[in-house]
């Protein structure tokens, strides 16, 4: 009979992140940040800042879409919200880029680290291992 394997480390009812993804980010900025990568218009969004390479005006970004200005306004407020855009307003218009920075911090750092077996220390407990 072989010996038994460790099981996964159990988690106490109620906690949502183990304590090695705490310092990814806080739950809060988490949550914006994955519910606006959810959704296909706001990462369709993201491509276009990203393949354009620059600043983006909103009338720019909304004909690349066949979805009413009301339904591309709401995109953009949330894409801003989780720090995901920039938006800088001009003199007629709003000028948006891409914050690959706030994407880099939060959602790559995420998947990074639970994509990754992660850093054990000497008590084989795993320990954040990220710098800003």
């Amino acid at each position: 009979m072989s010996p038994a394997r460790p099981g996964p480390t159990a988690f106490r009812s109620g906690r949502i992140d183990p304590p090695s993804l705490r310092g990814v980010a806080d739950p809060v900025r988490l949550g914006q940040v994955f519910e606006a990568l959810a959704n296909p218009v706001r990462r369709g969004i993201l491509a276009a800042l990203h393949d354009h390479g620059g600043p983006l005006s909103s009338h720019d970004i909304a004909t690349r879409f066949e979805i009413s200005w009301q339904g591309i306004s709401r995109h953009l407020r949330i894409l801003t919200a989780a720090g995901l855009v920039d938006c800088d307003v001009r003199k007629n218009e709003r000028a948006y880029t891409l914050n690959r920075r706030g994407l880099q911090q939060v959602a790559g750092r995420w998947i990074a680290r639970v994509a990754t077996e992660g850093t054990r220390d000497e008590d084989g407990r795993l320990v954040f291992d990220f710098d800003d």
